[in-house]
């Protein structure tokens, strides 16, 4: 599982494109399309640089109108999905 001082940034791999404030991907790999909404298109844009889960989490937090356990819980469960995608890399 990823925890807080966890570094993660995108894959070198998958293919990007903004329509309509959103992000879809393309993963050659997998052969798959991704769509993110807003709030993981936000993610998104911020592990653009390596980033410590917990900076994520602050980022969002600020963002967005949510506590700070509901956003790290949230944050923590996208970033696992990303990763078993192959989506982003997480330095442990």
């Amino acid at each position: 599982m990823i925890s807080d001082d966890m570094i993660v940034v995108r894959s070198a791999e998958p293919l990007t494109a903004a329509i309509d404030g959103e992000i879809v991907m393309l993963s050659p790999d997998q052969g798959a399309y991704f769509g993110l909404n807003a709030v993981g298109s936000s993610i998104w844009q911020l592990i653009e640089v390596p980033r410590t889960v917990s900076s994520v989490c602050r980022a969002m937090t600020s963002e967005y109108d949510v506590d700070g356990q509901t956003c790290r819980t949230e944050v923590v469960a996208f970033l696992d999905d990303l990763e078993r995608a192959g989506l982003v890399e997480v330095h442990r």
